[in-house]
């Protein structure tokens, strides 16, 4: 007899709208990068999230001045353990009255600027080429 199989539980989870953007001081290498700007903020926002956790631990929005080109600006919804969001609005939040991402981005943006950095880096090493090597 096979036994029916059961759907597996994810973790419960809350999605939060992020924005985010790049640091003034990334600027001048995104324009000279030869890509739009705004799909490698994009780009780096998703190699951010991949493997990131929300902590229960606030840590404050970092006061490093973002760029001002709204155009750059990646937007999406991210859902993160239920469980840390409570456990940052009862310590931070008690009348639940900040936006969610006020709560996270200092866990987060920091995440996003180096792969921004990160980003910026390769496409100035352009394509790597097979050597003779290699073949």
């Amino acid at each position: 007899m096979v036994s029916p199989t059961r759907p597996r539980r994810s973790p419960a989870t809350r999605k939060i709208d992020i924005r985010v953007n790049a640091l003034e001081r990334q600027e001048d290498a995104l324009i000279d990068c030869g890509v739009d700007p705004a799909h490698v903020i994009r780009a780096a926002l998703r190699r951010a999230v991949k493997n990131w956790e929300l902590g229960a631990d606030f840590v404050p929005p970092a006061e490093e001045q973002r760029t001002r080109i709204t155009e750059w600006r990646a937007r999406t919804s991210l859902a993160v353990d239920v469980g840390a969001v409570t456990t940052l609005l009862r310590a931070h939040d008690p009348l639940d009255v900040l936006s969610k991402w006020t709560l996270i981005r200092g866990q987060l943006e920091p995440r996003v600027w180096a792969e921004i950095d990160a980003i910026i880096v390769e496409l100035s090493e352009g394509p790597s080429l097979p050597t003779p090597q290699d073949e």
